[in-house]
């Protein structure tokens, strides 16, 4: 039994020697695995899950234009400009403002409008997105605003709301008109300059009748005639809808009148 003893010491000698060595090997090791994951590996991965996301979450640039009355040049059109407005990634208002210093900010083609009213803002609203689609400049635009000098509008929720129309049919003609039709249909509410958002195939569709197929032709004097005689926003959303654009794709009114 001593002898035994002995032996197992005997060989367990030349093995106590090398555990430190063994133990010094493993922490090297464990410390490059650790180095490695920091300095290597997690910045490459973190700023591709950080691209990832932010192109996720990055909205299509939005041009907002809005209608303006000639009296409240001077408080709801320049409390726009200091608030939601600056916010865009395009502002303009439709009307040249009177008697205050906000003058760069008119949409060029419409500088000599001095006054939006009830009866011309949705003839007005037809002409800037028609110019819009014709213009090279605002190409590179595909949503567009339409608001009144009455409106407030929260831009978060705009882009969340851009997002989620750009994700679900991004290559069809889309409108987002809010409660406009609910408020004429149940209260019998004609309201007129209520926000209103349009994707560029939107434009084309309202502003062109050239994809119209055979039997559909006959439609186009119908939207000509909807189109000339329009005052109120219901009116509009009709026209919309006869021009076969998709009316408020999704329904979380997010746009209230």
């Amino acid at each position: 039994m001593l002898h035994s003893c002995r032996s197992c010491r005997r060989f367990l000698r030349p093995l106590s020697r090398y555990f430190p060595i063994f133990i010094v090997i493993c922490l090297l090791g464990l410390s490059w695995c650790l180095l490695n994951a920091l300095f290597f590996f997690q910045p490459d991965n973190y700023e591709n899950v950080y691209e990832k996301n932010f192109e996720e979450t990055k909205s299509p640039p939005i041009f907002c234009f809005v209608t303006s009355a000639n009296d409240r040049h001077l408080t709801s059109a320049r409390a726009i400009v200091y608030s939601w407005g600056k916010r865009c990634d395009r502002f303009y208002f439709i009307a040249r403002l009177q008697n205050t210093s906000v003058n760069l900010m008119i949409l060029e083609y419409f500088e000599n409008i001095t006054d939006i009213t009830v009866t011309t803002i949705t003839q007005q609203t037809f002409d800037v997105l028609t110019y819009l689609e014709t213009t090279e400049l605002f190409k590179s635009y595909e949503w567009f605003l339409r608001a009144s000098d009455d409106s407030f509008v929260i831009i978060p929720n705009l882009r969340q709301l851009v997002r989620q129309l750009n994700d679900k049919d991004h290559n069809y003609p889309l409108a987002y008109v809010g409660d406009v039709e609910q408020m004429f249909d149940k209260y019998q509410i004609a309201t007129t300059g209520s926000v209103m958002l349009f994707n560029r195939q939107a434009l084309y569709r309202l502003t062109f009748s050239d994809d119209l197929i055979d039997d559909e032709q006959e439609l186009e004097f119908e939207r000509e005639q909807c189109v000339k005689n329009m005052i109120y926003d219901h009116e509009f959303v009709r026209c919309m809808e006869i021009s076969r654009i998709k009316i408020n794709p999704m329904h979380d009114n997010l746009i209230l009148s």
